[in-house]
């Protein structure tokens, strides 16, 4: 916004004066051409009113004529003993008692006697007609007959306006009666006169002369201007009009042509004493201070409007350069709960502080910064009721005259997010199960313990797999499976030491990191107590269950220094426990290497199966929750492996990620898809999974475009599934390498949502267009000790704040989907509604359509 510059004050009175003089001769000028115009228009108005009264006097003096010369005829002995039952047209016609004097002498241009059904007697402009009346009378006669008949015993007649011969006349009707006393039973069938008094030229020209009126005439309704004063004439389309003389236009120009030169040279005058008053005023020195008061004052209402159009908060706050509140907006009240006048005037550090930066010395450092700039920080403070919130508060300095006059910025509560940040975060670090750390918390802690150096205490690692938890998950139902996972969670924290990490694999498989044990023995009794603990019955509902457990176990030393080398030879040596018989553990060592023989053995079987292309994609379906329609799937690859059969993705592709082969078998996976998916329906979409190991070793954006193009699919039906981990190694690069995906218009998907510790940050910094909820929380849903159904209750809320299509994976009872309906989930998958088919499979269930999914489905 510019700056505004105030006017000298001595200039600025002068120019009030003048405006206001102005104003003034502007407002008598308005007034007195108002008042003109109102006298001639109250002129013109009751002018108006006067001819159509007049107008309207003479035309009932006519009507009423009419009626009386017409009395005289109906209401007539002889015209009744003549004319009510046989006509005796000698006595009518020739003896001229009713003839041709009517219409010569009288101007009635039609004269007829009527009953019911015909015309007894009519004569036209004089002259005996055999027509009947409603030949030349364009009205309907019978209510005008029935009226006629009902005032009759009161010697009463009726008029109408009617159109005669098409033109406007006035009927006169009265019924034919003797001169005496009758009863309304006496006339009820007699027959009726009826006059008609055309409005000629010549009767509507000596009607507008003895009412005063010049050049009375009749017009079409559709012709006359609404201003033109008028009667109309019944239902004939016609009014009657005339000409009014309007003495207020007439005074209008008399006296408007020497009031505007009046006014003219008036103006004139005030104009060259104006600028005389204006040419003196410029010479007056104003005052310096004013102007640099009124400069102030806009300046800060300046930044103070740049503030609040800037911030997206919720409350607006001023300090003075000693960090005193000087100003709080009324939001701050309603968010939180503190009166205004109980913090103004108090410093705001008071109010709020910053765990990681006085708050004081970091508004002291943006007194420094760029004030066009609005720095952020979050910030605590307590409600009245002693509740812990936070503020997302930003701020800019206050400079007048280039000097600290204090601060100025806004708050916005971010309570809500603060705690949903805080609950995904801990989710990304703890199994939601057992409450212990997962996989991503225990690498991190193998990872900092590791890089302390060989100065640090050593540090062994032991995984355990129960033994037997399989068939009691298998025979008793997940939610006794979780509640003995929650029973073995619970021993191994009571059996280890405070500093000791416990964690949770996935299944049945849980770590133990302890640090300062070196000693064998103590490691042996830590197993044999471990053992014998987990052997110990454990009571779900009444009933006694056993369990067992393996543990492997490795150590770090000059062969095994990294996180993953330490998990991978723990790994080796649980599986020799338990193919020495279960209930034992087994110490990493290098007789064990020929487990590392068989991995190798396996990579080769996977090279020669990828020139060999010996892989199926086998696809399972995804289903809108709304109506269970399929409309997405995902490909799913499958190793027809020659010695072993049918082999899962999870048995060689952590394999394949650990050495080139991921890249090509990748490419493969997606070039199959898109080819296979391309004779599908048009609206079905299909979902591809991307390894983090293919998208940091290949350019995947250039594959997928080539791939595209050379299967001729279209990219909006294509679907990528990533996980977070493919953000965590190159942020800056992921996220072009999603930008650039995007562009090439494919749907980009969250895969294992809430299972990392940056989900919620990849979200909001991240091109994505859906999520997909961890099986390891559909599964836990049904658990009512599990705090699951919070976890995917929240998720799905923030997919849908951010726009995005929430997919729940692992949907096995109809329980967890009527749940899912109930959250507001979008889509779900899982073993419930389909398992992983087939091409031909999945191509006959498509064929099948809705009917067979929905008998086979509740």
């Amino acid at each position: 916004m510019d700056r505004i510059v105030d006017l000298p004050a001595p200039r600025l009175q002068v120019r009030r004066l003048i405006g206001g003089f102005s104003l003034l001769f502007a407002l008598a000028a308005l007034v007195t051409l108002g008042a003109l115009f109102n006298i001639a228009a109250t002129l013109d108005r009751q002018e108006r009113q006067r001819s159509t009264f007049h107008a309207t006097q003479a035309l009932e003096q006519r009507l009423l004529a009419s009626r009386q010369f017409l009395s005289s005829y109906a209401v007539w002995d002889a015209a009744y003993q003549h004319l009510a039952n046989e006509v005796d047209w000698h006595w009518a016609y020739d003896e001229k008692n009713v003839g041709e004097s009517l219409y010569s002498a009288s101007g009635f241009e039609g004269v007829f006697v009527v009953d019911d059904r015909h015309t007894r007697y009519a004569l036209l402009r004089g002259e005996p007609t055999d027509l009947p009346a409603e030949t030349f009378i364009d009205a309907p006669l019978a209510p005008i007959i029935a009226q006629a008949r009902q005032v009759a015993v009161d010697r009463e007649q009726v008029t109408h306006f009617v159109l005669f011969d098409g033109w406007p006349a006035v009927l006169s009707a009265a019924a034919v009666r003797p001169d005496m006393e009758v009863l309304k039973i006496d006339v009820g069938k007699a027959p009726v006169m009826l006059f008609v008094d055309q409005l000629t030229e010549a009767k509507l020209a000596h009607l507008g002369e003895g009412a005063g009126l010049a050049d009375m005439r009749l017009e079409k309704n559709t012709t006359t201007h609404r201003a033109t004063p008028r009667i109309v004439l019944g239902d004939t389309g016609y009014h009657l009009t005339w000409t009014t003389p309007l003495p207020g236009r007439q005074l209008l120009w008399a006296v408007l042509p020497p009031l505007l030169g009046a006014l003219l040279v008036l103006g004139l005058v005030m104009l060259y004493l104006f600028r005389h008053a204006l040419r003196s005023s410029r010479a007056i020195d104003q005052s310096l201070q004013r102007l640099r008061h009124s400069n102030q004052a806009l300046e800060a209402s300046e930044q103070r409007f740049r503030a609040v159009a800037e911030a997206t908060s919720d409350w607006i706050w001023e300090t003075d350069r000693h960090q005193r509140l000087t100003y709080l907006s009324q939001r701050f009240a309603s968010v939180t709960g503190y009166r205004l006048e109980d913090w103004l005037g108090q410093p705001l550090n008071q109010l709020l502080a910053c765990d990681t930066t006085p708050l004081a010395s970091w508004l002291d450092a943006q007194a420094e910064a760029d004030p066009q700039q609005m720095a952020n920080l979050r910030c605590a403070y307590h409600d009245p009721n002693g509740q812990h919130r936070y503020c997302r508060m930003s701020a800019r300095p206050i400079l007048v005259d280039g000097k600290l006059a204090g601060f100025r910025g806004t708050a916005s509560d971010i309570t809500h997010e603060v705690a949903a940040h805080a609950h995904i975060q801990h989710l990304s670090l703890h199994d939601a199960l057992t409450g212990l750390a997962n996989r991503n918390k225990l690498t991190r802690h193998l990872e900092q313990a590791l890089q302390r150096g060989s100065d640090a205490p050593p540090l062994t690692l032991l995984l355990l797999d129960l033994d037997n938890f399989k068939p009691i998950n298998d025979a008793l139902g997940h939610a006794i499976g979780d509640a003995v996972l929650q029973e073995v969670a619970s021993r191994l924290r009571e059996a280890t030491r405070e500093d000791d990490l416990v964690a949770r694999l996935g299944g049945d498989e849980f770590a133990l990191v302890v640090e300062a044990m070196d000693d064998r023995n103590e490691i042996d009794r830590l197993c044999t107590h471990l053992i014998a603990l987990l052997r110990q019955p454990i009571v779900v509902n009444g009933q006694r269950l056993h369990v067992g457990a393996s543990l492997g176990i490795a150590q770090t030393g000059p062969q095994v220094c990294d996180a993953g080398e330490l998990v991978r030879c723990a790994d080796i040596a649980l599986y020799q426990a338990k193919a020495d018989g279960k209930n034992t553990w087994r110490y990493f060592c290098a007789q064990m290497n020929q487990q590392i023989q068989y991995r190798r053995q396996l990579e080769n079987d996977l090279r020669q199966a990828l020139e060999q292309e010996a892989f199926v994609l086998h696809y399972q379906p995804r289903y809108r929750l709304q109506d269970l329609r399929i409309v997405s799937v995902e490909a799913l690859l499958r190793w027809q492996h020659p010695q072993q059969g049918l082999l899962g993705p999870d048995t060689f592709i952590p394999l394949a990620e650990q050495s080139d082969l991921i890249v090509a078998l990748g490419r493969w996976v997606l070039r199959q898809a898109c080819r296979t998916a391309r004779h599908w329906q048009a609206e079905l979409l299909v979902s591809v999974n991307l390894s983090p190991a293919q998208c940091s070793r290949s350019d995947v954006v250039a594959e997928v475009r080539e791939i595209l193009l050379e299967t001729d699919f279209p990219a909006q039906r294509l679907e990528l599934e990533i996980t977070e981990n493919v953000m965590l190694a190159d942020i800056e690069g992921a996220l072009g390498t999603l930008l650039a995906l995007k562009e090439l218009g494919v749907h980009l998907n969250m895969d294992d949502f809430g299972t990392g510790y940056s989900s919620l940050g990849c979200l909001r910094s991240y091109p994505f267009d859906s999520i997909k909820i961890d099986k390891r929380f559909i599964a836990g849903l049904t658990n009512p000790n599990s705090n699951d159904q919070a976890v995917v209750q929240a998720i799905i809320d923030l997919g849908k704040a951010m726009g995005l299509t929430v997919t729940a994976e692992g949907v096995e009872t109809e329980q967890q989907l009527r749940m899912l309906a109930d959250k507001g989930c979008h889509e779900v998958q899982g073993y419930y509604l389909s398992r992983p088919l087939d091409q031909a499979s999945f191509e006959a269930l498509l064929r099948e359509g809705d009917a067979g999914r929905l008998r086979s489905r509740p």
